[in-house]
């Protein structure tokens, strides 16, 4: 189940997320927001995603856009 539950400044964040194969390059990807990390092995593109996850969540929170992005993505 996906849920992101804000408390001020905290934000507690729960997607589901695919791990897959392609080539040479393991992709973890979250459907439910769109976003993606990628890299050489299962644990490194695991790490690439957490960064690429935190780095979405800082930019959206410094926007004040984190509502209307997860509006564009089909949140409720």
């Amino acid at each position: 189940m996906n849920a992101i539950t804000i408390s001020g400044n905290n934000i507690k964040i729960s997607v589901s997320v695919y791990l897959f194969k392609e080539g040479d390059t393991y992709i973890a990807y979250c459907p439910s927001l769109d976003l993606s990390g990628y890299d050489t092995t299962e644990e490194t593109a695991k790490s690439d995603f957490e960064y690429m996850l935190k780095d979405w969540l800082k930019t959206q929170s410094e926007n004040n856009t984190l509502r209307k992005d997860l509006e564009s993505h089909g949140w409720r």
